[in-house]
């Protein structure tokens, strides 16, 4: 699983002064180019055009072969393959994700993680239960890859309805245990999802199955839990994966680009003389080399050609010329936004991608902006 545990140990190992191969694949295995390992022909012939566009490097050479044999030996389970080399520190990493990451090769310094911080934000970790009168799944799903960890059988009775007279005693005795039975699975099913938000915690909560049992599971969340409800979806309890999945997914959409709508509205309203914002790209690489920026926000796709002093590795929005902190020289950084998205993590703050609506009405105040700590 790509987590952020894996993305900062992949920064903290490769942010050394020698460069980083990585390497992102198309590996989707119901694409026929990539059947009978055609994504082996992808990796070496997009190594060899990094090759050559690149002096003649022994270093990288070495690299190329590393990253061939970790792709030539790997078993593909994922849509999209992440393979990072550093020849210095032996880091040979292979990750496999069900996103789609565009097919690319980068040597440079740091591996380039920016495809990944832009997908964490993309995708939070939710949590997902789907309940009827006697059954329950409950699943995590992050990254777009979805993971069962319950599936939970009650014994409940089938509702009936008695016609004749006679018998109208003897169906409310039937409705209140068939009530009873109900809540004692839906209490069951509650008890699951407690234990499952202490393992694997979940920023999200999506709850389905048929409207009567999701609504009662409903009503039971606690206070914590009502706060993570983000929907409820009707869908088969004993749906497939990918019927599941699919549901999930377009929630999961929905609501990230309402919740970017809401960021960039907060970052605007904050765009004045005492506020806690700046926007435009000089005035946020200021405020990163302050140390001063509590969550990154930008238009997807933005990009910017920005500098790196080799003195104080303060960022510049010049590619080259003096720096404004210590004076001495500043040298072209590829690949600006990435590293200092990065370099926000780090510091713990948060990095927002943002499209749709979200990114036309920040386009006008630069296409980049920053909420500040102070």
């Amino acid at each position: 699983m790509l987590g952020r545990g894996v993305l900062s140990t992949l920064y903290t190992l490769t942010q050394q002064r020698t460069n980083t191969l990585t390497m992102y694949l198309d590996i989707d295995q119901n694409k026929p180019s990539n059947r009978r390992r055609g994504y082996v022909v992808q990796a070496e012939a997009m190594l060899k055009n990094l090759k050559s566009r690149q002096k003649r490097s022994e270093r990288l050479d070495t690299a190329c072969k590393q990253a061939l044999m970790i792709v030539r030996t790997m078993k593909p389970s994922g849509k999209s393959a992440l393979v990072v080399v550093h020849p210095e520190t032996e880091l040979r990493e292979l990750v496999q994700v069900e996103l789609v990451f565009p097919p690319a090769v980068h040597w440079r310094r740091g591996a380039f993680l920016r495809p990944v911080v832009e997908a964490m934000d993309e995708h939070e970790r939710y949590g997902v239960v789907l309940t009827d009168n006697q059954r329950a799944r409950l699943f995590t799903s992050v990254m777009g890859e979805l993971t069962e960890h319950e599936d939970l059988f009650s014994e409940t009775s089938q509702r009936t309805r008695s016609l004749g007279a006679d018998q109208m005693r003897a169906q409310k005795r039937h409705d209140q245990r068939h009530r009873e039975e109900m809540a004692s699975h839906a209490k069951r099913v509650m008890d699951a999802l407690h234990d499952l938000s202490l393992r694997q915690p979940f920023d999200r909560l999506i709850v389905g199955g048929t409207p009567k049992a999701a609504a009662q599971l409903v009503r039971l969340l606690p206070t914590r839990m009502r706060g993570k409800l983000v929907d409820t979806v009707s869908v088969r309890v004993g749906g497939s994966q990918k019927e599941i999945l699919n549901k999930i997914l377009a929630v999961q959409e929905r609501m990230e680009r309402e919740r970017e709508k809401e960021i960039v509205a907060g970052v605007l309203a904050e765009l004045h003389d005492r506020g806690k914002a700046v926007a435009g790209f000089a005035p946020v690489l200021d405020a990163v080399n302050q140390g001063r920026v509590w969550t990154l926000i930008y238009g997807k796709g933005y990009s910017a050609k920005g500098g790196e002093c080799g003195s104080c590795d303060a960022y510049s929005p010049n590619p080259t010329g003096p720096c404004v902190y210590c004076g001495e020289d500043v040298h072209p950084l590829p690949h600006c936004v990435d590293r200092i998205s990065q370099t926000v993590l780090e510091m713990g703050g948060r990095v927002e991608v943002v499209d749709g609506d979200a990114k036309k009405k920040l386009t006008k105040p630069g296409g980049i902006a920053a909420l500040l700590r102070y």
